[in-house]
This record gives structure tokens, C-alpha cells and sequence, in this order.
């Protein structure tokens, strides 16, 4: 038991090691990326000949929906306003009181049904319908946004083109965005319309954008915007610039699928491991009660089952580097 013991713990600390370099990481390109774009934002600021004091000040118009939520804690308040911002770009915002119903109705069935089924006391579901709440609601959250960032990637370049098209034929750049809406199929159309009803109502471009950058989480999304407030500001060839951006984000796409393809083997694995320990789980349930309900009610069935966790996410988390390796 002392070795098991010693290998859990080795286990935990290896996991958690590998969990803070990888949050450090993240933590610094977040850091990176929030200096750079400060820096250009005071870099277009000096060539504007335009002071931040004026762009703070009380007669400026402001996009509505951008403050945070939870003015104290900071932190907290910037994480919930980019919840809603998601949430509304979902379009979950109309039905989101009925969703956390299912969502914590579908909870607590599954909290009761695992207590019934290890025998443990029904107090416990009170304590394990929260978790599994908070875990269904994230999961589903996620897979949502992850397809909808998947569509609006699919989607830029063609707007992209449509835009050049537009202001190459004379149109202007501020009645382009609602043209190339009605002829761009997609989750980008009604941003783009958006976009042209703030400009219409007399917000300048700059903080139209800006604003439509915050709600929109996408990488490739933020470097258009930069292109069209830089290219307003400093003037240039915008066609030829948005021309090379949608080649740029066609090739990196194609990279995309490139990566994916040779890390499918990979992911398939991890899915596969993933799906082995819920279903032998069940498979023991369904043939041997006695014996799966002693993986939960005995010491030593305790010990065992932590052990397999541990292994188990330890597997999936190397997996998931060795993949995010090769990205």
C-alpha cells in the first residue's frame, strides 16, 4: 500500500507540474499578446494625433453590453462579460433560463443514479449534482463555441473577399460590411450587420471594431480588424492588404487540416482510452453489482479506482501535449 501510495502522489505532482507550465504558457502569450496590442494601439493613437483621454471621455459614444459585470472583482466581472459576450454570440441568451433547468435536471438524475448504483448514501448526490452540473454545462458550452469559432474561420475568408470585391468597386468601406452581409451565408453575416448599424448610428469605425473584436473570440477575426482600423487611419491599399490576408488565413486553414489529419491516430486513442474506463464500469455494474459497488464502498476498491484515475488522465494528459506539440 506505502508503494501505491508513493506512486499516487508522484503521479499528482507530475500532473500538477505539467498542469502550471502549461498555465505559466498561456499565461505569458496572454500577457504578450495584450502588450502588443497596446502598443499599437498607442502607436495609432500618436499618428491619429488623437489623445486616450478623448476616446475615455463622457461625449464619446460607447458600445453598450462592454462593461463588466462585477465591478469589485475585476477579474471575475471581465470573465462573466465575456461569458454573456459568448452566450449572446451562441444565440443561448433567449432560451439560457431553460437550459440550466435541463441542464441541472439531467444533473441531478445522473448524481441519484450514481448514488444508487455505488451504494452510497443519498446525501452524496447533493454534493455530486453541483459537480456534474458545472461539468455538463462547461462541456456543452465548449462543444458549442468550438463550433461556432469553427464556422466563423470557415466564414472570414469569404467575407474577406467579398469586402475587397466591394471597396475595390468604389462602394465605401462603411457601407460594405451590410453588402457583404446579405450575400455571405454563415454565423459572420449578422456581426457584419451589426458592425454597419453602429456605423450608421455615427460610431467611428475604430470603436465599432473594436468592440466587434471583443465579442468575437477569433485570432484571425482580431487581424482584420487591426487591418481595417490601421488602413482608416493611415490610408494604403486596403484591397490589396485584405487580398493577402484572405490567402494568408486560406493557407493557414489548409495547415489546420494538415495538422489534424496527422494527429488523427493520436486523437483517436486518447477518445478511445477515454471511453474504455466509463465503459468497463458499466460492463462490471451490468454483470457483477457486488463487485463494482465494492469499488466505491471498500478502502482498498477506493484505492484502486483513484489509482486508475490517476493513470488514466495522466495517459490523456501526455496525449493532449503530444498533440498540442505538434500545433
Amino acid at each position: 500500500m506505502l508503494d501505491l501510495f508513493t506512486l499516487l502522489v508522484f503521479l499528482l505532482v507530475f500532473v500538477g507540474f505539467y498542469a502550471l507550465r502549461a498555465n505559466s504558457r498561456r499565461q505569458r502569450r496572454e500577457d504578450a499578446m495584450a502588450a502588443r496590442l497596446a502598443a499599437l494601439r498607442l502607436q495609432m493613437q500618436r499618428e491619429s494625433g488623437m489623445a486616450a483621454a478623448v476616446l475615455q471621455s463622457a461625449d464619446s459614444i460607447a458600445l453598450p453590453g462592454q462593461d463588466d459585470l462585477v465591478l469589485r472583482w475585476r477579474w471575475l466581472g471581465q470573465r462573466l462579460t465575456r461569458l454573456r459576450g459568448g452566450l449572446r454570440s451562441l444565440g443561448w441568451l433567449r432560451t439560457l433560463r431553460q437550459r440550466i433547468l435541463v441542464s441541472a435536471a439531467v444533473a441531478l438524475i445522473g448524481a441519484l443514479a450514481l448514488v444508487r448504483m455505488t451504494g452510497t448514501p443519498i446525501a452524496l448526490a447533493l454534493l455530486v449534482a453541483p459537480v456534474l452540473w458545472v461539468t455538463l454545462c462547461t462541456l456543452l458550452y465548449q462543444q458549442a463555441m468550438g463550433k461556432h469559432l469553427a464556422a466563423l474561420a470557415r466564414s472570414l475568408p469569404e467575407a474577406i473577399d467579398g469586402i475587397t470585391r466591394i471597396c475595390r468597386s468604389g462602394v465605401p468601406l462603411h457601407s460594405a460590411f451590410g453588402i457583404a452581409a446579405d450575400h455571405l451565408h454563415g454565423p459572420l453575416a449578422p456581426e457584419l450587420r451589426e458592425i454597419e448599424n453602429w456605423l450608421k448610428l455615427g460610431v467611428p469605425l475604430k470603436q465599432a471594431m473594436q468592440s466587434s473584436a471583443e465579442r468575437v473570440p477569433l485570432p484571425e477575426y482580431r487581424f482584420f480588424a487591426v487591418i481595417l482600423i490601421i488602413s482608416q487611419e493611415s490610408g494604403g491599399r486596403l484591397g490589396d492588404t485584405l487580398e493577402r490576408l484572405s490567402a494568408t488565413l486560406r493557407a493557414r486553414a489548409e495547415l489546420g487540416m494538415k495538422v489534424q489529419a496527422k494527429t488523427s491516430e493520436a486523437r483517436a486513442s486518447a477518445k478511445i482510452v477515454a471511453m474504455l474506463v466509463p465503459g468497463v464500469l458499466l460492463y462490471m455494474y451490468a454483470n457483477s453489482p457486488e463487485d463494482f459497488r465494492f469499488m466505491f464502498n471498500d478502502a482498498a476498491g477506493v484505492k484502486v479506482m483513484i489509482y486508475a484515475a490517476a493513470s488514466v488522465g495522466l495517459g490523456l494528459f501526455i496525449t493532449h501535449l503530444m498533440v498540442k506539440r505538434i500545433r
